[in-house]
């Protein structure tokens, strides 16, 4: 794939650099929904689901070519570009249950002067209901080349009765020109 790069002028005489090298990514959450539904009823608060249990339910997908080394969610990494959104949407593998992407969320690295978000806002909210979606554009920041971040995808699985439990996993982010 080329690679391009444009050099241009803000109104306010700023050089900005756009690079195009991909397109919009989207990821998908796919979901054993009714295991994880029954397995999040055993749950009491402020008992947190256990991670390991979660993401065995869980598979990501991308269609960029994003990868794990061994289908654990916590090393899904989805590469995605600059300037470019990327949308998060949910799949159940059960009829009777729905999968929403509730929010996107970046966690910031302390006192780090370098860290800096792929997104404008720290929280990005989802579309709302059962089949909630989040779409989000990429900073067109070159700092976020070969970045690679962890963020945290807050989800919820409906049931029939339109009953939802909670949870969230941890995959990765990492940025392209």
């Amino acid at each position: 794939m080329d690679r391009k790069l444009k050099f241009y002028l803000t109104e306010k005489g700023f050089l900005k650099i756009r690079l195009s090298n991909g397109g919009k990514v989207k990821i998908t959450l796919e979901v054993k929904a009714k295991k994880l539904y029954d397995y999040l009823g055993t749950i009491i608060p402020p008992k947190e689901p256990e991670h390991s249990i979660v993401d065995s339910y869980c598979k990501l997908t991308d269609n960029n070519y994003g990868k794990t080394n061994d289908s654990k969610v916590i090393d899904f990494v989805s590469h995605v570009y600059l300037h470019k959104n990327v949308k998060w949407i949910g799949k159940s593998n059960d009829k009777e249950f729905s999968i929403a992407i509730d929010s996107i969320v970046y966690h910031s690295k302390g006192k780090d002067p370098n860290d800096v978000d792929f997104f404008h806002d720290t929280t990005i909210m989802g579309s709302g209901g059962i089949n909630s979606i989040v779409e989000a554009r990429v900073k067109e920041d070159l700092r976020l080349i070969n970045k690679e971040d962890i963020y945290t995808m807050n989800c919820s699985v409906y049931n029939n009765d339109l009953q939802k439990k909670s949870f969230h996993i941890d995959p990765k982010l990492m940025g392209n020109p």
